[in-house]
């Protein structure tokens, strides 16, 4: 291919291919190609100290907002290569588990209307509900 890019000027690129058993598309693939597959430096630097200043909190989606809030020239696919490449990842938030009720306190008991007769007679006598695992 290099020896086909030094040419050009004094051999048909058709010819050359021919001759070289190569496709004239594979050469033109090889000229558009990306030279330089590397991560930026400069990307890299910018990721690890905005990553450290949230104490390791932030993820992709925030440092994405804040490369383009400094308006730097990465889309997020490379951002997403750099923060590989640095072995940058956000924290996992935890799932939320509720606390057990603490009922030894000093506020208003409610009363208990069931007696601990959880087996009614008849269907629809008891209705009862839980509030300890809605989030607030």
């Amino acid at each position: 291919m290099k020896f086909m890019k030094s040419n050009c000027l004094e051999h048909s690129i058709g010819s050359m291919a021919r001759v070289l058993g190569v496709s004239r598309s594979g050469y033109y693939k090889y000229l558009n190609r990306h030279k330089d597959r590397s991560v930026a430096p400069e990307l890299t630097n910018f990721l690890q100290e905005k990553w450290l200043k949230s104490r390791k909190n932030y993820g992709f989606k925030r440092l994405f907002q804040e490369v383009k809030k400094s308006n730097l020239p990465y889309g997020a696919r490379k951002v997403r290569k750099a923060m590989k490449h640095c072995k940058i990842s956000g924290k996992q938030r935890k799932q939320f588990r509720p606390l057990t009720t603490n009922s030894k306190h000093g506020g208003r008991i409610a009363p208990d209307l069931v007696q601990r007769k959880f087996h009614p007679n008849e269907q629809n006598r008891i209705w009862v509900s839980d509030v300890t695992f809605i989030r607030t």
